[in-house]
C-alpha cells in the first residue's frame, strides 16, 4: 500500500504536470472524453497518465499474447496493441496502475481488451479523430462511435481500455470490481512515482488479519522425509529451509514437507506460499500437492518468478484436514526448492461470474462452431447456458442449458444472420444475467 509519504509525493507531482495529463470521470457511462493534451510526446520528461476504465483479467491457464502461462494472482496487464507487447515474461513494456491509495507497476505480457491495434495512449494514433486517452472502445461504448464495436464487429459491452490480472487487481491495487484507474505509459517518459522508492520487503511479506499461517518449524508443519535438510537466514519468521531438486523419486533424494492448516470450518480459501529471497537459486518447478474436501489437487510453481513474495497456489473448498504438501521432486536439477511459510485466506464468492460467445466460425459442410467462455472469482464455472436468434427480429431461443462444454457446432434452420449470447452460474449457484446485446454475430450463405 502505498504510504502517506508517497501519498504527498505524487499528489505534488499531478498538480505540477497536471496541463499535460488528460484524465476522465471515474463514472463507466458518464466520463467525458479526454482533451488532446499540448505537450505529451515520447520526450515528456514525465510519462503521461490517463483515467482508463479497467477489468479483471482471469482466464487461469491460458496462454498470453507474448506466450505466458496465466498462473492463478498473476501481475500484468494487457493492452489493446501488439506494438508494445513484451517478450515472454519479459519487461520491455511497463505500465504504472493507480487505484485509490495503491500502485502497482506491471509488465505488458497480453493484447486486449477488445481491440488489438489501438494505441490510444500515442499523439500519432491509429484512429487519428480520437484525442490520446481515450480508448477506441470507451469511445465506441459511450460515444457510439464505430457503431459501438471493435475492429473485428464484436459490440462492445464495457468501456474498457486495459485488463489487469488477478494478483494485480485483488493484492495489490484492492479492487474488488471492473472501475476507473490512472495509467502511467512508462515507456513515455519518467515515473512520476520514482522518487517513492521501490516496495519493501517487509510489504511483501504482509499477513493480512484474517490469514491462517503456518510456518516451517511450526505447528501443523511436518517434514516427513528426507535426511538433509539445509536452511537460510530469511523467510516468515527469520528462516526456513530448503533442498536441492532432482527429476528421480528415490528415497535418498527426497525431500517432503505437509503443512496442515487449524481452519474453523469449511469454507473457499486461498492457499499461499511465501518464498524467500535468500538461499540457492530457487526451482522453476516446485510442485505444490493441495489436499481439500477429499479432492487432491496439483499445482506448479516458479519459485524463481515468484521469489521474495506470496504467490498463490490457487483457491479451493476447503475444511478440517486439509493441507498443503511440498517436495523436492521436480523436473529439474540443480536448483534449490524452498520450504517456508503457506497461508490460507478466507474468500467468499459474493459476485456471479462473467460469460461470452467469444468465437463463431463457418464450417465447410454448413453449421457454424460456436466457442464460449467465462470466468469467476472464487467457486469457478459449474455451467453454460447459450441462446441464439435469427436477426433481426428472431427471438431468443435457449440452445444449450447446464452445459459444462466450451463448444458446439450449431445447425442454422434457413440461411441468414444469427446473433449468439452467454450467461454461466457458479459453483454456489449465483448465475450471471443475460446480456442486453449479443455477443456477437454472423452470417450464413
Amino acid at each position: 500500500m502505498v504510504s502517506a509519504q508517497r501519498l504527498a509525493i505524487i499528489a505534488a507531482l499531478v498538480a505540477i504536470f497536471t496541463p499535460f495529463l488528460t484524465t476522465t470521470q471515474a463514472y463507466a457511462e458518464e466520463a467525458p472524453s479526454p482533451s488532446p493534451p499540448d505537450a505529451l510526446s515520447v520526450t515528456s520528461p514525465i510519462a503521461p497518465t490517463y483515467r482508463i476504465f479497467a477489468t479483471r483479467q482471469g482466464r487461469v491457464g491460458r496462454r498470453t499474447a507474448n506466450g505466458h502461462i496465466i498462473k492463478p494472482r498473476d501481475r500484468f496487464v494487457a493492452l489493446p496493441s501488439w506494438g508494445v507487447l513484451s517478450s515472454r515474461n519479459g519487461y520491455e513494456y511497463q505500465v504504472r496502475v493507480t487505484y485509490r491509495d495503491r500502485s502497482v507497476v506491471l509488465p505488458v505480457w497480453d493484447v486486449g481488451p477488445w481491440n488489438t491495434s489501438d494505441d490510444y495512449w500515442s499523439p500519432d494514433r491509429r484512429y487519428s479523430d480520437l484525442p490520446p486517452g481515450l480508448p477506441m472502445a470507451q469511445a465506441a461504448r459511450q460515444q457510439g462511435y464505430n457503431n459501438g464495436r471493435d475492429e473485428f464487429g464484436r459490440r462492445i459491452r464495457q468501456p474498457n481500455g486495459i485488463d489487469i490480472a488477478d494478483g494485480a487487481f485483488w493484492d495489490d491495487l484492492g479492487m474488488t470490481d471492473n472501475d476507473w484507474v490512472d495509467v502511467t505509459f512508462l515507456w513515455l517518459g519518467a515515473d512520476p512515482f520514482v522518487a517513492t522508492g521501490d516496495q519493501t520487503a517487509a510489504d511483501r511479506a504482509v499477513i493480512e488479519p484474517d490469514a491462517i499461517v503456518v510456518d516451517d518449524a511450526a505447528e501443523g508443519y511436518v517434514a516427513v522425509d528426507g535426511r538433509n535438510w539445509q536452511s537460510a537466514d530469511c523467510g516468515i519468521g527469520g528462516s526456513h529451509v530448503w533442498s536441492y531438486d532432482t527429476p528421480g523419486a528415490t528415497a535418498r533424494s527426497q525431500h517432503r514437507a505437509i503443512w496442515t492448516p487449524p481452519l474453523p470450518g469449511e469454507g473457499f480459501y486461498e492457499a499461499l506460499a511465501f518464498i524467500p529471497a535468500c538461499g540457492p537459486t530457487p526451482t522453476e518447478h516446485a510442485r505444490y500437492t493441495i489436499t481439500h474436501n477429499g479432492a487432491v489437487s496439483e499445482v506448479v510453481i516458479n519459485q524463481a518468478a515468484a521469489s521474495g513474495g506470496w504467490v498463490s497456489l490457487g483457491v479451493f473448498h476447503m475444511g478440517p484436514g486439509s493441507s498443503v504438501m511440498l517436495t523436492n521432486q521436480t523436473e529439474s536439477d540443480g536448483r534449490a526448492v524452498h520450504f517456508d511459510a503457506i497461508k490460507w485466506r478466507p474468500r467468499n464468492d459474493v459476485h456471479p461470474p462473467d460469460a461470452a460467445v467469444v468465437e463463431a466460425a463457418l464450417l465447410p459442410e454448413g453449421g457454424i462452431r460456436v466457442r464460449w467462455d467465462g470466468e469467476d472469482d472464487v467457486s469457478g464455472i459449474a455451467s453454460f447456458d447459450v441462446q441464439v436468434r435469427r436477426l433481426p427480429d428472431g427471438d431468443w431461443i435457449d440452445w444449450l442449458v447446464q452445459t459444462t462444454e466450451h463448444e458446439a457446432v450449431f445447425v442454422p434452420p434457413e440461411s441468414g444472420v444469427y446473433a449468439f449470447r452467454a450467461r454461466a452460474r457458479d459453483w454456489t449457484g449465483k448465475e450471471s444475467p443475460w446480456p442486453d446485446l449479443d455477443d456477437l454475430q454472423i452470417a450464413t450463405p
